[in-house]
């Protein structure tokens, strides 16, 4: 099979705080299949090659300014650019035909027999226009509220979104609010609910032959408002000033990180900055506890955290917020007594109980709490999630496997409904 995997957010470089979840599953995808071909087409950005191979897997960006210092609109994040400066929004038109363009042009190189668009918005509309143009099927994975984007265009907003869920062959989404609201478009769609997987070293971010740690707490995130870091500094305060210091670790870099930096006065707490791969599973392994105080900024929320989804594969004891969207984990009633869950993250008083109970767990507790959430969470781990996103890609393209060898199958324009097994 060749794919090709449209994305608006990817790493720029090696090192770069880019989420990398497109990138992790194509190489687990590569690795259970190293006989099909994978292209991944993601926007350009100032420093970034146009071109290049890694694992095996064809990177292109795409140029969808005139000029590259005018590309502001995809990188950290489009909807936070938006909010930043409202005018980039007038990016949007041609980020669109831009990425059209050069996925088009890549599909007849290339000969691709399969488009998995990662975000709805903007990505499911460019995947739609090459099914309506070129009869190219697709699937479709939703990662937060890029649907609801959809919606607040009102009616014609709407009709679009439903015809983008429409046509994909299957529809992915991270939890299952996502696919009650997509139900809400079209009720007969039968979405999958799969969250992104974790590539770490889950024995070295356990912290297993490390000692004892080096911080009470940690957390792993972009220093963004939704990610609710204030708040755990916060918690940390008043443990501090009810003299019970508390080492807090907080790794990650972004537009909040001078003001976070400044807030904490009495707590210790230490800025790593921006961590991947080794450094990332190390950085894990130097927490006693990972805390993730997610909040809704601005209608900006999160589809599920992978940071959350790494220290849950890894065995950690953590704190979550309502906001990461832990409780919509099909796991969740097997984890919940092993996680000290928050409603509120602004309510100081109860983050800060909940951090001093994790912290205070017996050696025992501790021990049998990670060994339950090793067992249930591992699924999680890329090399065995992969399997459940390729069965159902097997499972939607077997009607016309057969043609994949150069050949189209024929009538695959103008389709009634979804597809999508359950």
């Amino acid at each position: 099979m060749n794919v090709l995997f449209l994305t608006s957010t990817f790493p720029r470089w090696p090192g770069d705080q880019q989420a990398p979840f497109v990138l992790e599953q194509a190489r687990a995808w590569k690795v259970r299949r190293p006989g099909d071909r994978l292209h991944i087409l993601a926007p350009h950005h100032a420093g970034a090659s146009r071109r290049e191979v890694l694992d095996g897997i064809d990177i292109r960006r795409f140029r969808y300014m005139p000029l590259t210092q005018l590309q502001t609109l995809a990188y950290p994040a489009i909807m936070p650019n938006i909010r930043e400066r409202p005018l980039r929004a007038l990016q949007v038109v041609p980020f669109l035909i831009a990425q059209y363009a050069a996925a088009r042009s890549l599909l007849r190189q290339e000969a691709i027999d399969l488009v998995y668009a990662h975000w709805a918005m903007p990505q499911g509309i460019v995947a739609l226009a090459l099914s309506r143009s070129l009869g190219l099927p697709y699937v479709l994975q939703n990662h937060s509220s890029d649907l609801s984007v959809f919606t607040k265009l009102g009616a014609p907003g709407r009709a679009l979104a439903r015809r983008v869920l429409r046509g994909a062959e299957a529809f992915f989404c991270v939890n299952s609010d996502q696919a009650v609201f997509a139900r809400r478009l079209v009720p007969e769609l039968r979405p999958n609910v799969l969250p992104m997987g974790v590539s770490l070293d889950l024995d070295a971010a356990a912290g297993r032959g490390v000692g004892k740690p080096r911080f009470n707490v940690g957390t792993i995130a972009r220093l963004s408002r939704k990610k609710g870091i204030h708040h755990l500094i916060d918690a940390a305060e008043a443990l501090a000033a009810a003299g019970r210091p508390t080492a807090v670790g907080i790794a990650g870099d972004g537009e909040e990180a001078a003001a976070l930096q400044t807030r904490a006065s009495a707590s210790s707490c230490h800025f790593a900055g921006f961590v991947s791969g080794e450094h990332k599973a190390a950085f894990f392994g130097e927490c006693q506890t990972m805390a993730f105080p997610s909040v809704e900024a601005a209608g900006d929320v999160e589809g599920l955290p992978v940071a959350l989804l790494e220290a849950l594969a890894a065995g950690k004891p953590v704190v979550a917020s309502a906001a990461t969207n832990i409780r919509l984990l099909p796991e969740w009633t097997a984890i919940c007594d092993d996680v000290e869950f928050l409603e509120d993250p602004a309510d100081t008083p109860a983050f800060a109980a909940a951090l001093s109970r994790l912290i205070h767990l017996t050696e025992t507790d501790a021990s049998a709490r990670s060994d339950r959430l090793r067992r249930i969470m591992g699924r999680y781990a890329w090399d065995k999630l992969i399997d459940e996103y390729l069965a159902v890609v097997d499972a939607v393209s077997a009607p016309w496997q057969a043609s994949i060898e150069g050949r189209r199958p024929s009538g695959r324009t103008g389709r009634s409904g979804p597809r999508s097994p359950s």
